[in-house]
């Protein structure tokens, strides 16, 4: 294909896929936030049109220059992945690189395999069924969900527009709560024109994705699917609103983040780290930190765990408090003159000087459920085997204590959906021979949790599952 030359300034003459593809064009823009930049900026409609065409006619040969498909075109990584295109560059950080890849996705639909596994099969469907129960819901329940956001609402009318348009005006005269031609609720403000479909709604107030939307609405309403009707993926895309609401399986790009703040100070822990039988080397070796009395943040006194993606990036910090639940609370009445108290008197009394006892603390932002704690040591393994367990110091009594390195931490009972779906990344040509042993607490909630996790994999079409109850468990 004869590649195309731009006509206008400082591409001028200059080959479209060799402009998109450079690293640097100008200052520290790369050619296709250039092209971008202009695209959004420009008023003039020649220079629109040709970053148009060159998007969609070249598109395929824009080469990512990031994570396991470095150095590939989108062209060949849509022939060994199409999944990584469509649940992880279309959701990327960078703009332009979402749309290079969504204009992609669009104008070579003759590359849609229309294949999808048992587990993206269901997804689709209990999404597209929790949407639908959402909108059969009554009118009165709808207006429960707006209040439970904190607004004021009766019979349909709210009391001032939810975005803010006419706080100086009369109460109830604008903003509506209707369902609309198409069976789904909206909210619309006569004022100032806004109006949102009201799953959307909810995702904008709450800042959150349309799925998980749909699971507190759900919760909200107490709307539950008991069984996921058959139905294709394909029939279900129709039905969803836009590119964004599309689910495969779950995947989200975490911006890195900075350790600005956190004070660490190399070769400091307490003393609760050494009691648990770790090393300097040790915390060293698995990136562990304690913010000590330098940390200038939420995270004083936690020892905190560093996470990382599947790209290496630092994404997220959890921080462990170094104190007891007991202990924190015997410092709290001792300092508040609260010792001729009860226990429970005390914990109340604490509780309302903002002091309540946070065992575990995210950074602001990090989603755990997204990514296993430790799974960037798994990228480049050879080995056919995978070791999963609940917390940060789970992982590494299984890494550092008895030398299984390919054990990663759910931060829970139960593995999320995108935690699911970095499994996925992870083993997705070796499910059928990959072992998993999940190695779960021997009560209630670590059994119910190990059911959950099984039928989830195998749903993914991992085979080969193994329970492991901590009590009982030797290696």
């Amino acid at each position: 294909m004869e590649n195309k030359t731009f006509s206008f300034g400082k591409v001028k003459g200059m080959g479209m896929v060799e402009v998109m593809n450079m690293e640097t064009i100008h200052a520290n823009f790369s050619g296709l936030q250039y092209l971008w930049g202009q695209y959004k900026r420009s008023t003039d409609k020649r220079v629109k049109e040709e970053i148009a065409e060159c998007f969609k006619t070249y598109a395929g040969e824009y080469i990512i220059r990031f994570g396991k498909y470095k150095g590939l075109t989108l062209k060949q990584i849509d022939e060994i992945n199409r999944s990584y295109l469509e649940n992880y560059l279309t959701h990327n950080g960078d703009e332009e690189i979402r749309i290079v890849v969504k204009t992609y996705l669009k104008y070579h639909p003759e590359k849609i395999k229309g294949k999808y596994n048992v587990y993206q099969q269901r997804t689709y469907a209990y999404y597209n069924e929790l949407k639908q129960k959402i909108n059969d819901s009554s009118q009165s329940s709808m207006e429960h969900v707006v209040r439970t956001l904190g607004y004021i609402i009766i019979n349909g009318k709210f009391e001032h527009c939810p975005w803010g348009c006419d706080m100086h005006s009369k109460k109830y005269q604008h903003a509506l709560l209707k369902k609309g031609m198409d069976g789904s609720y909206f909210i619309y403000c006569f004022k100032c024109g806004q109006s949102k479909n009201f799953i959307k709604f909810v995702c904008e107030k709450r800042g959150c994705h349309f799925t998980e939307a749909l699971e507190w609405i759900s919760g909200i309403l107490g709307i539950m699917v008991s069984s996921v009707p058959h139905k294709s993926v394909a029939e279900i895309k129709k039905e969803f609103v836009g590119v964004e609401e599309e689910i495969v399986l779950e995947k989200r790009i975490l911006p890195e983040i900075s350790l600005q703040g956190f004070g660490f100070n190399k070769g400091v822990y307490p003393p609760e780290f050494y009691e648990r039988g770790f090393t300097v080397k040790d915390a060293e070796e698995m990136e562990i930190y304690f913010a000590g009395r330098d940390c200038t943040n939420e995270f004083r006194n936690r020892i905190c765990f560093l996470v990382r993606d599947l790209d290496e990036k630092i994404v997220g910090v959890v921080g462990r408090n170094k104190y007891s639940e007991e202990e924190h609370y015997d410092y709290w009445a001792r300092r508040l003159g609260l010792q001729g108290l009860s226990r429970e008197e005390q914990i109340k009394e604490i509780e309302k000087q903002n002091c309540k006892y946070k065992k575990y603390y995210n950074f602001q932002g990090f989603r755990s459920g997204c990514v296993l704690y430790n799974a960037n040591r798994l990228v480049n393994s050879s080995k056919e085997e995978v070791f999963i367990v609940e917390g940060p110091f789970d992982v590494m009594k299984m890494v550092l204590k008895h030398g299984y390195k390919n054990t990663v931490g759910m931060f829970g009972h139960s593995l999320s959906k995108g935690q699911l779906y970095q499994l996925y990344q992870l083993y997705e040509n070796v499910r059928e021979k990959i072992k998993i042993y999940l190695l779960v607490d021997n009560d209630e909630a670590g059994l119910k949790g190990f059911e959950n996790n099984v039928k989830n994999l195998q749903e993914l079409g991992f085979k080969n599952i193994y329970k492991c109850q901590v009590k009982n468990v030797t290696f």
